[in-house]
């Protein structure tokens, strides 16, 4: 017998324990020094800026920003390809499922929305006068729209409305009442839930009598799960992650040089080249990265915390870039041009090089910018980097060798 109820707790389960399984290559030793240390320096940082709160700022827009953009909540729903054939007899039965759906992402949600709510007491505190009534009617307001938005989105993917114009509408909705409510005028952020709760009652009153959206509901999952994955990705490789072809004319100059020595020692370093500028996912993961290691280096202000997290970026870049080899050497090309295995290798490894060199270049130049007077850390950028590449090429090399075995 079909019980939909259970359905979604076993596929929430199997994605909870998929997650869990990343998690423990990504939270080892070294990521969690890395996060003790960035955490600590944000910790102090933060306090020091409480303790010298610069005049002339709106602190409470930015906090009404920051938080509304918390507000607006994915819907996880697991639904697969396949259901719009297997399931499609049971749609009827489905929505006990979709509350489930709601109500498990409405909590995960919860949590890092309180935790984020909690890190802006301090500043809010600081900022104005101690009005306990408009940070707790905020925190209200908020824990009500994420509820809220969520039943609204369900909906509107019934309806086919637009996940973006969803997003603009509970972002301005939020950003509105929580503002209003940290200003302490509380009446407008009473009408503006009363709207939400129509609104949601509206869109369920027209999308009573309508079927299952399955394409828009199953390509909206995909995608989620897709950039669940690409998160995972920036940290440790992910079994079965799409990755798609883009091309990048601003990059075609460095395929262009590269194409110059197209013969048998240079053709690997030019296709894993040009991999990594058609790339759209693993291009952009090594970009993030090194956007993220940028602005923690310079909100942490210290010298010693800041090259400490120069020079994990740059091991982590190093490690992820390891994925580019898997590109060319596992399919079935090198098995059949006639050229040796080991100018696989070996254009891998001039293209580690090459790749690294660049990305530490940038992390030190960074890092010079912000703390000229300590430019001699970024020496340990640079010894980070090479050591990083010895023990990734002694490892695929190993691991070539096994194979071969």
């Amino acid at each position: 017998m079909f019980n939909a109820r259970t359905l979604f707790d076993k596929r929430s389960n199997d994605n909870r324990e998929d997650v869990m399984r990343y998690s423990k290559y990504i939270f080892n030793g070294h990521f969690i020094l890395f996060l003790s240390i960035a955490v600590g320096a944000l910790v102090l940082q933060y306090g020091e800026l409480l303790r010298h709160l610069p005049k002339g700022i709106n602190y409470h827009l930015i906090i009404a920003l920051v938080l509304s953009l918390g507000i607006v909540t994915p819907l996880r729903t697991y639904f697969k390809e396949a259901d719009q054939v297997f399931l499609l007899a049971y749609e009827k039965q489905l929505n006990s499922y979709v509350n489930k759906a709601i109500i498990a992402a409405f909590v995960r949600r919860l949590i890092g929305w309180t935790i984020l709510f909690a890190v802006f007491i301090p500043l809010y505190r600081a900022a104005s006068s101690d009005d306990s009534y408009g940070l707790g009617g905020a925190y209200v307001f908020g824990v009500m729209m994420i509820l809220i938005g969520l039943f609204v989105r369900w909906f509107a993917m019934k309806l086919d409305i637009s996940h973006s114009a969803v997003n603009i509408l509970l972002f301005l909705m939020a950003m509105a009442g929580i503002y209003n409510l940290l200003q302490g005028v509380y009446f407008t952020s009473v009408g503006e839930v009363a709207f939400s709760v129509g609104l949601a009652y509206l869109l369920n009153h027209i999308s009573r009598n309508y079927v299952f959206n399955w394409d828009k509901i199953i390509d909206y999952e995909r995608g989620l799960t897709q950039r669940q994955y690409k998160t995972i990705n920036m940290f440790t490789d992910v079994k079965g992650l799409k990755d798609n072809v883009r091309r990048r004319r601003f990059l075609d100059g460095l395929l262009v040089l590269a194409s110059q020595n197209f013969n048998q020692q240079g053709m690997f370093l030019y296709l894993f080249k040009r991999n990594f500028a058609r790339s759209k996912d693993a291009f952009w993961i090594i970009i993030r990265l090194v956007v993220i290691g940028g602005v923690i280096i310079w909100l942490v202000r210290q010298p010693v915390i800041a090259a400490i997290i120069g020079v994990f970026v740059v091991y982590i870049i190093v490690l992820q870039s390891s994925q580019f080899y898997k590109q060319q050497a596992y399919q079935l090309w090198p098995q059949v041009w006639p050229v040796k295995e080991t100018l696989v290798i070996d254009g891998f490894r001039k293209f580690l090089w090459q790749l690294s060199l660049v990305v530490t270049v940038l992390m030190a130049v960074i890092y010079i910018v912000f703390y000229s007077a300590h430019f001699y850390y970024v020496i340990a950028f640079f010894a980070v980097m090479w050591w990083t590449n010895q023990q990734v090429m002694n490892k695929l090399q190993k691991k070539m060798t096994l194979l071969k075995d």
